[in-house]
């Protein structure tokens, strides 16, 4: 039974300590970007890339993006569209949920 409480302590723990950044990416003319990768690195005060992290390929149709799991710190946020200029933002996680504000991407053409 101890091990059990143990392991439930441990585990809310963890559970407990995880951040979540979101976002909204929009085109030129202000209209939602559907399908777009986000490479998510750590990164130092310098804004230096150390360690890529994950990559998430999203699809949504209001442009709408969420990364989850994520711990208190330094990250760069690289965002790849077809067609658009890469987009890359330093991200200082201090509170729970992080609330980006609106990216517009430009065209390359």
């Amino acid at each position: 039974m101890l091990k059990v409480q143990f392991l439930f302590i441990l585990l809310s723990s963890f559970l407990l300590d995880q951040y979540v950044v979101t976002g909204r990416l929009v085109d030129h003319q202000y209209n939602p970007v559907t399908y777009f990768i986000v490479k998510v690195y750590k990164s130092n005060q310098q804004k230096e890339k150390l360690d890529r992290l994950r990559i998430d390929t999203v699809h949504h149709q209001n442009g709408e993006f969420k990364i989850g799991e994520l711990n208190k710190g330094n990250y760069l946020l690289e965002i790849d569209v077809p067609d658009y200029t890469g987009y890359t933002i330093s991200v200082d996680i201090k509170d729970r949920n992080r609330s980006m504000p609106e990216i517009q991407l430009q065209p390359t053409r």
